[in-house]
């Protein structure tokens, strides 16, 4: 699969990065592959980055139906615990999709679900609110 998933063991958070053709579908799997490995725990949390992502196939439709789906893995995967989610995408061609995809979501992350430019930022950003907790 061309999309990546990489565990951070020492700051406690997966990265999943989307690189070609997006489906809503494979980000549904890539979740469920990821909250199947032995080193995930639910305490996680998690950074999406867009920034080698093609977004051009998804349509309104597509994010609605994949808020479910994703939704539905989260909740049996974290059971409601409050995680933080960073998405990473500073391509302006990109980011009204993703900022609706975030408006979307919004509610069902009480920690926090935020968009950034850089990588370097969301960790920064999940870092300071753990520290703040």
């Amino acid at each position: 699969m061309r999309h990546t998933i990489e565990f951070d063991h020492e700051n406690k958070w997966v990265l999943t990065r989307f690189r070609g053709p997006l489906l809503i579908d494979e980000a549904v799997a890539l979740l469920k592959t990821s909250v199947s490995f032995p080193e995930w725990s639910p305490a996680w949390d998690r950074i999406i980055d867009y920034s080698d992502g093609l977004l051009g196939d998804l349509d309104v439709e597509a994010v609605q139906r994949g808020k479910v789906a994703l939704g539905e893995v989260l909740s049996a995967a974290y059971g409601g615990k409050p995680t933080l989610s960073a998405q990473v995408c500073a391509d302006p061609i990109k980011l009204p999709l993703i900022k609706y995809w975030i408006g979307l979501g919004d509610g069902d992350y009480p920690a926090g679900l935020k968009l950034f430019d850089s990588i370097a930022e969301a960790q920064a950003w999940i870092l300071a609110s753990r520290a703040a907790r």
